[in-house]
């Protein structure tokens, strides 16, 4: 049986403008009324998770920024790391001349070096603002700690990207494609699937005992740790390959695992 639900956000609950479909809602709902907690897991820093769990109305555990922070739903910190800041000064100096806009994320901020209409596109779809600081590299292990280091751009952009940082840094660090415009630099090992086993293991329930939805190669990780996974048909075809059950909205995963009688 299932004991807690996994879903991702952006291209999976989270639509453009931060649309979130109404019968998403009404199938959460009726999971967490059946005693079967939720837990959002995504690139997203935690603030944007509960705002979305607000806008659903339930309480769910959190695993943001890829892994780097985990929270279960009473708040209480599971998980969490940083960069060392020499390494993340090294990996902002290589991709300096990569032609994608650069974000820094910590805990709570996200920050660029320069203002430009870029970075206003990517705003709008955060739930927060984007900080300008031109000497945010310095400031790197002394008051400002990276979680997640993003580069955005075009698709092919990311994809040649993607395959430089993974060559260059690939036994220092974690990369994922998270979107077709984004590449997310992560610390060693911080990735959905060690993030959602530090989670389970908190609260004693068995990898088989999980069910999770996603659509990036971020979820692959979490894909990987539940005979329960389930894809969304818009993903990357070497992303669908790495789930066992494709669908078109959240919902119709939690209605499978109803047919399937494991709630």
């Amino acid at each position: 049986m299932i004991k807690l639900f996994i879903s991702d956000l952006d291209g999976t609950l989270l639509g453009m403008d931060h649309f979130i479909k109404n019968e998403d809602v009404d199938a959460l709902k009726r999971l967490v009324d059946r005693g079967i907690p939720l837990t959002v897991a995504s690139g997203r820093m935690d603030h944007e998770i509960k705002e979305v769990l607000k806008r659903v109305g339930v309480n769910g555990h959190r695993v943001s920024q890829n892994g780097a922070f985990v929270f279960d739903q009473d708040s209480e910190h599971i998980y969490s790391k940083t960069f060392d800041g020499e390494l993340a000064k090294k990996v902002m100096t290589s991709i300096d001349q990569e032609p994608m806009i650069k974000t820094v994320s910590t805990a709570n901020e996200t920050y660029t070096k320069e203002h430009n209409k870029w970075i206003d596109i990517i705003s709008e779809q955060l739930f927060h603002e984007i900080q300008i600081d031109p000497n945010m590299t310095e400031r790197f292990g002394t008051n400002l700690s990276p979680s997640k280091i993003t580069l955005h751009g075009q698709e092919q952009d990311v994809i040649d990207a993607f395959n430089r940082i993974d060559q260059s840094f690939g036994k220092e660090i974690d990369c994922f494609i998270s979107h077709e415009s984004c590449v997310d630099i992560m610390p060693k090992a911080i990735n959905k699937g060690n993030g959602i086993r530090s989670l389970i293991e908190k609260l004693g329930i068995e990898p088989h005992e999980v069910a999770c939805v996603g659509d990036s190669f971020n979820d692959v990780a979490m894909f990987e740790l539940t005979p329960h996974s389930y894809v969304m048909s818009t993903a990357h075809h070497e992303v669908l390959d790495k789930a066992n059950t494709t669908v078109d909205h959240v919902h119709e995963a939690i209605e499978d695992l109803e047919k399937k009688s494991l709630l």
